[in-house]
């Protein structure tokens, strides 16, 4: 999909996973077919007949659902279509004036030259609370100061944001080396506060008793807050990691090393997808004992 088909999605429609569901087919809300299903295959390219995300049949869908009567348009939650149903329950949202931080990590193959290789790509999003953030600013800032980083952000991101080999699995922080991110004072101004960030630690991806890898993380990264506005406007981290004792049937080229690598930049929250729950620990809601409140906890 090119910019233009993922930004009309966003904008215009609501994407759906349903086990079982029919390939491609598009419904309003009281679950009339706009759009029939296709058949599940070969979808002949971006723009191929058979592509459910074509440009031309998503325009087309769309032409045929603004025909709709308005109270076609429409539905209350007791009108969804029975495949909805279960879609209509609470979400678990962003804190309020939170922070949201998309999220890429990959794979990477090095070759004794240095030269890497990129594989498998996975996305997250990473979420703060206000308190959270405002704990990274400095309150009297002057260049050439340092301090540590609050324990929070050490903690969620090696617990939470940190697992390459396996793209869901546990993840224990070690204790030696002991993790350090230090923040320190490049700029501050009336205006601007820009922070340099350096750091590493250690992480051991497993399941249950099962290791698969353990990755050594160094940490860099740049940081610029708002004075005015009290607002973050650039939040980039980025790491690189050795791989080692990774599981016997990870196979890396003859020659070349395995490396593990994540980056973190801002998100406007402005979509859906933007909004998405950090990780599969955070699905299923927010309670006082649940997912979200152990990904708000800090420590081991």
């Amino acid at each position: 999909m090119n910019d233009a088909t993922v930004k009309l999605i966003n904008q215009e429609f609501v994407p759906l996973a349903i086990n079982g569901g029919k390939f491609g087919e598009i419904l309003s809300a009281r679950g009339e077919v706009v759009a029939p299903a296709l058949i599940s295959g070969d979808t002949f390219g971006p723009d191929g007949k058979n592509n459910p995300l074509a440009p031309k049949r998503l325009q087309e869908a769309l032409e045929k659902f603004k025909q709709l009567p308005p109270e076609k348009r429409k539905a209350s939650t007791e009108e969804l279509a029975p495949s909805w149903k279960n879609k209509a329950s609470p979400y678990p949202q962003p804190p309020a004036e939170g922070l949201i931080l998309r999220q890429y990590r990959r794979a990477i193959y090095r070759d004794a030259k240095g030269q890497m290789r990129r594989q498998a790509l996975y996305h997250d999003f990473l979420w703060m609370t206000k308190a959270e953030w405002q704990s990274l600013v400095p309150e009297q800032p002057r260049v050439g100061d340092s301090f540590t980083a609050p324990e929070f952000l050490v903690s969620r991101i090696a617990l939470h944001h940190a697992q390459v080999v396996a793209s869901a699995c546990g993840l224990r922080l070690n204790d030696t080396p002991k993790a350090i991110l230090t923040l320190r004072v490049e700029e501050a101004s009336a205006d601007q506060l820009r922070l340099g960030v350096q750091g590493n630690f250690k992480v051991t991806e497993h399941n249950d008793q099962l290791i698969n890898g353990i990755v050594d993380y160094q940490i860099c990264g740049c940081l610029q807050y708002d004075v005015r506005k009290k607002i973050f406007t650039r939040f980039d981290l980025a790491a690189l990691g050795d791989v080692t004792n990774r599981r016997k049937d990870v196979v890396v080229p003859e020659g070349q090393s395995y490396v593990a690598g994540w980056m973190f930049e801002l998100s406007p929250g402005d979509t859906p997808w933007e909004r998405t729950p950090p990780g599969r620990l955070a699905f299923g809601g927010g309670g006082p004992t649940g997912p979200l409140h152990n990904y708000f906890k800090t420590g081991k």
